[in-house]
């Protein structure tokens, strides 16, 4: 079984590729994508969880908006964190 984050890196690579990376072209296939995935997620949530992810919803894909322009391009160098 993959991690998480290489399960996320994947879903990003494949909705890429899937558009050419024109995401603004393709734009409403992303999201209706994006949505059944997120819609599956939540089928098979527990009633607690579901309303935990729908709460938190909001800020991570806020949080995603300010962190696109890195997700779309990442840098060919390390980033080092402290």
């Amino acid at each position: 079984m993959i991690s998480e984050e290489d399960l996320q890196e994947a879903i990003y690579q494949a909705a890429l590729r899937g558009c050419d990376v024109d995401v603004k072209a393709h734009r409403k296939t992303i999201w209706d994508a994006a949505c059944a995935l997120m819609a599956d997620v939540l089928r098979q949530s527990d009633e607690i969880s579901r309303e935990r992810l729908l709460r938190g919803l909001v800020p991570e894909l806020r949080d995603s908006v300010c962190r696109l322009e890195e997700l779309l391009n990442p840098s060919p160098y390390p980033r080092i964190t402290h």
